[in-house]
Formats: C-alpha cells, sequence, structure tokens
C-alpha cells in the first residue's frame, strides 16, 4: 500500500505534467514553480519519514541482538 507521501507526488508530478503539455505561458510558469516547491516539500517530508522509519528498524535489530553494532 502507498503512504501518504506517495499518493502526494504522484498527484503532483501528475499536475506538473498536465501543465508542462501546452504552452508555458507567464501564469503557467508561476504554477509549475509553485508545484516544484510543493513536490520538494514533499520529498523532503518521505525522505524524512523514510529516515525515521530505518532507525526505528536499526534500532530494534540492535535491541535484539546488541553485538551486531
Amino acid at each position: 500500500m502507498p503512504t501518504s507521501t506517495d499518493v502526494r507526488i504522484d498527484e503532483l508530478c501528475a499536475r506538473i505534467r498536465v501543465h508542462c503539455s501546452g504552452p508555458i505561458t507567464p501564469l503557467v510558469e508561476a504554477k509549475l514553480r509553485k508545484l516544484a516547491v510543493e513536490l520538494r516539500d514533499a520529498i523532503y517530508e518521505h525522505v524524512q519519514t523514510a529516515r525515521s522509519s530505518l532507525q526505528a528498524k536499526n534500532a530494534a535489530i540492535l535491541a535484539r541482538d546488541p553485538d551486531k553494532k
């Protein structure tokens, strides 16, 4: 099952593709810049979530077998 950040990233990419399919007017450029910021934020959140998950898994492994350090 995809995470909420996966879904958000996919939605933003789809919106960007729609805007890129036509002529790039100043309005479209402004929308693309806004979407790029949102995409950057969603990717950052996704990476932070993944990092936290990996750290939790690592802590659980170390708790089971402290010699794995």
